[in-house]
C-alpha cells in the first residue's frame, strides 16, 4: 500500500513541480516587463539557456517538491472543512518558505519584491485551483458516472459504511444494497429493504448487475471464511474489493481515520500503473487525432462508395459494453444492408460461432463493398472517434454487443470489462474469427493480466501484418 501510494504521489509531485517552475518563469517575466523596452522582446526570445539556468530550474523544482513532501501535502485531501482549511494553510506556509529561494531571480530590490509577490499570488491561486477545482471536477465526473457499490455485511459495521458513503461520497457513489448470510428478519428495516442476497448468490449478482466495488463490512475474526469466499468471487469477476480501515480499534487508528479515507482498496492494481495508463491515454488521443486527420481523404472515399452502392446510412451505430460494463455508442462504416439488425433473428439458427457471440462466415447481410471493407478492417476506422472521446483505446479487448453479453452464463467473463475496450488486441492479431469463443476470452484475460505499454506497442505492430494478411476477416 505504501509503495503504491508513493508511486502515485511521485507523479503528482513531478507535475506540481513543473507547474510551479512555469509559474516562476511567468512571474519573472511579468515582474520585469516594465523594465524591458519594446525593442528587447526579440532579444528576450533569443536568450540562451545556460547551465546555470538549468541548475537553478532543477534546484527550484526539487526544493518545491521537497517542501511539499516534508509537509505531506501530496496526501489525499480531507473531505472535511477543518481538514481543507488546514491543508490550505500548510500550502501557504510551504510557498512562503520558498520565497526566500525565489528572491534570487532578480538582482535589484524593487523587481525582486514585485516578482516575489506575483509568484506568491499566482502559485497560491494555482494550488487553490488544484485543491478546490480538482475536487469539484472529480465530484462532477463522479456524479455523472457514480460507482455502483455493494456492502458485504448487514450489521453495525455495514451501517457505519453506509453512513460514511452518504456523508462523504453521496454524489459519486450509488449503493446497490447489502449482501449477507443472515436472514432478513435479523436486519434493520432500512438494510432489509436493500438486501441483495447471500454470499452464495454473489456470483450471480455480479453476472446480472453492474457492480464496481464490494465493501467488506463484516467482523474479520468471526466471518473470515465468508469474507475470503466473497473476495475470491469478486477477484474472479473483476470487481474491486474495499475494506474499512477500522480493523483495529486503537486510538491512533481513530485519529488516522479523521485524515484519511475510511475505505481502502484491498488490491489497488490501478495505482501501480497510474503513470503508465496516463501515457496510454496520451498515446490514444494523439494516435486517434492523427489517424482521423491523415485518413480523412479515405473516410470521404469510403463514405461516397457506401452511399453510392447501397441504401442506408454511411455509419453504423450500435450500443456496446465498454469499461466497467458502461454502455456507449460505437461507430463503424456500414458493411451490411440497412436492416441487418432486424434480419439477425432469422439467421440465429445459422450461427457458426461457439459461445454467446454471433458469427457467420458468409453472412448474407454483408454488401459486396462491405466484404472489401471488412477484409482490410476499414469498417473499424470510425472507432478512432470513440478512442478520442475516451470510450475506447487503440488496444484492448473488443467491445461486445448488448445481445452477446446478455447471453453470458459465467460471472468470471465479466472480468474482461475491467479494461477499456480497443480497436485492436490480442484476439485480432491471433486469428480473429478463426479462434473459438473460449480462446478469445483467454486472449482478453491474458491482455488484462499482462498489460504494459510495451505489450500495446507489440500488438499495434502486429496489427498491420494481420490486416494485410486478412487473417480471420469475415
Amino acid at each position: 500500500m505504501i509503495d503504491q501510494k508513493s508511486n502515485s504521489n511521485k507523479v503528482m509531485a513531478g507535475l506540481d513541480g513543473l507547474s510551479a517552475l512555469a509559474l516562476a518563469l511567468g512571474a519573472a517575466v511579468w515582474g520585469n516587463i516594465a523594465r524591458l523596452p519594446a525593442s528587447s522582446a526579440r532579444q528576450f526570445l533569443e536568450m540562451r539557456v545556460t547551465v546555470l539556468n538549468v541548475m537553478f530550474a532543477a534546484g527550484f523544482v526539487l526544493l518545491w517538491i521537497s517542501c511539499f513532501n516534508t509537509l505531506d501535502l501530496y496526501r489525499p485531501e480531507s473531505r472535511h472543512l477543518f481538514g481543507k482549511l488546514k491543508h490550505a494553510a500548510e500550502v501557504c506556509a510551504a510557498m512562503a518558505a520558498l520565497l526566500g529561494f525565489y528572491l534570487l531571480i532578480a538582482r535589484s530590490a524593487g523587481p525582486r519584491v514585485r516578482v516575489a509577490a506575483i509568484f506568491f499570488v499566482a502559485s497560491l491561486g494555482f494550488e487553490t485551483l488544484r485543491l478546490v477545482g480538482g475536487g469539484l471536477i472529480r465530484r462532477w465526473i463522479g456524479s455523472r458516472d457514480p460507482r455502483l457499490v455493494a456492502i458485504l455485511g448487514s450489521g453495525r459495521k455495514a451501517g457505519i459504511a453506509w453512513r460514511q458513503l452518504r456523508i462523504d461520497h453521496h454524489a459519486t457513489v450509488k449503493l446497490l444494497g447489502f449482501v449477507d448470510d443472515r436472514t432478513v428478519s435479523e436486519m434493520g428495516p432500512d438494510v432489509a429493504e436493500r438486501y441483495l442476497g447471500t454470499t452464495d448468490e454473489l456470483s450471480d449478482l455480479f453476472l446480472r448487475n453492474v457492480v464496481d466495488q464490494l465493501i467488506i463490512a463484516l467482523p474479520t475474526r468471526d466471518c473470515y471464511d465468508i469474507i475470503q469466499r466473497a473476495i475470491a468471487i469478486a477477484e474472479q469477476v473483476g470487481v474491486e474489493v474495499v475494506y474499512m480501515q477500522d480493523l483495529y480499534l486503537t486510538t491512533l487508528k481513530r485519529r488516522a481515520s479523521n485524515q484519511w479515507e475510511m475505505f481502502t482498496h484491498l488490491i489497488p492494481g490501478q495505482e501501480r500503473y497510474r503513470a503508465a495508463r496516463s501515457v496510454k491515454r496520451l498515446l490514444d488521443v494523439s494516435g486517434a487525432l492523427a489517424g482521423l486527420i491523415l485518413l480523412s481523404p479515405l473516410f470521404l472515399l469510403v463514405a461516397i462508395a457506401i452511399k453510392a452502392t447501397s441504401r442506408g446510412p454511411i455509419v453504423f451505430v450500435q450500443e456496446r459494453y465498454g469499461h466497467r460494463r458502461r454502455r456507449f455508442r460505437m461507430y463503424k462504416f456500414r458493411s451490411m444492408v440497412w436492416n441487418a439488425p432486424e434480419l439477425m433473428a432469422q439467421l440465429e439458427a445459422r450461427n457458426e460461432a461457439s459461445g454467446p457471440v454471433f458469427k457467420i462466415r458468409r453472412d448474407p447481410r454483408v454488401t459486396p463493398l462491405g466484404k472489401i471493407l471488412r477484409a482490410f478492417s476499414v469498417d473499424e476506422l470510425p472507432q478512432l472517434w470513440n478512442v478520442l472521446m475516451g470510450h475506447m483505446s487503440l488496444v484492448g479487448p473488443r467491445p461486445l454487443p448488448v445481445r452477446d453479453v446478455s447471453l453470458f452464463s459465467e460471472a468470471s467473463l465479466m472480468r474482461r470489462f475491467s479494461a477499456k475496450p480497443g480497436i485492436t488486441g490480442l484476439w485480432q492479431v491471433n486469428g480473429r474469427s478463426n479462434v473459438s469463443f473460449d480462446q478469445w476470452m483467454t486472449f482478453d484475460f491474458r491482455y488484462i493480466d499482462e498489460w504494459s505499454l510495451s505489450l500495446d506497442f507489440r500488438i499495434l505492430a502486429k496489427t498491420l501484418g494481420a490486416v494485410l494478411k486478412r487473417a480471420g476477416a469475415v
